[in-house]
């Protein structure tokens, strides 16, 4: 299924009832689960310190999310239907930062950049709206499964469709600070 031979790839953190966001913010801060999200979406390159590290395709919100604030190493396509949303942010001249207005151009101009920067995934991370119309191009699903119910989230992630099975499972791990218990899991689409 991939998009111009560039394994599209999701990654999220969702609660048990599928939560990944509550007023624009994770409903939890687990720093394993972050250092995981960084390690998965930045690709060591032996070569040059300053190449691109890794893609990152995410709506409007999912960036403000950050603090408005690319990524390090990584390059952005940030998905936004208000036309100005570039010079808002001041992102017209960035080189690790683009604006686009559809997934379509934002996958489009993601494998291509992925080709020539020899990266093999584009990741797709947020928020719902993108997950979800990025689900018929995707690969491959990277999920923190959180152990707690979120009653009150606001952002849900997709169901998973039936042809993703779980490829590998990590061991349960504890959050010291959260007092929550995780776990990774990587989904393959079946063919």
């Amino acid at each position: 299924m991939s998009y111009a031979h560039t394994e599209v790839a999701q990654i999220a953190a969702i609660s048990s009832n599928r939560c990944i966001g509550k007023d624009n913010e994770l409903p939890w801060h687990i720093s394993a689960d972050l250092q995981h999200f960084k390690a998965m979406t930045t690709k060591q390159n032996d070569g040059d310190a300053d190449s691109i590290q890794g893609i990152v395709i995410m709506g409007r919100k999912t960036f403000e999310s950050m603090g408005s604030k690319p990524l390090p190493k990584r390059v952005s396509f940030i998905i936004s239907t208000q036309l100005d949303y570039a010079e808002q942010k001041n992102l017209t001249d960035r080189d690790d930062a683009y604006v686009v207005h559809n997934l379509d151009d934002a996958l489009t101009q993601a494998a291509s950049l992925a080709h020539g920067a020899h990266l093999d995934t584009i990741w797709v991370i947020g928020g719902e709206k993108v997950f979800k119309d990025a689900m018929m191009y995707t690969d491959r699903i990277e999920l923190t499964h959180v152990d707690t119910e979120i009653s009150d989230g606001d952002a849900f992630f997709p169901e998973l469709p039936s042809d993703f099975i779980a490829a590998e499972t990590s061991d349960t791990q504890h959050d010291e600070k959260s007092g929550l218990d995780f776990q990774f899991v990587s989904y393959r689409r079946q063919d």
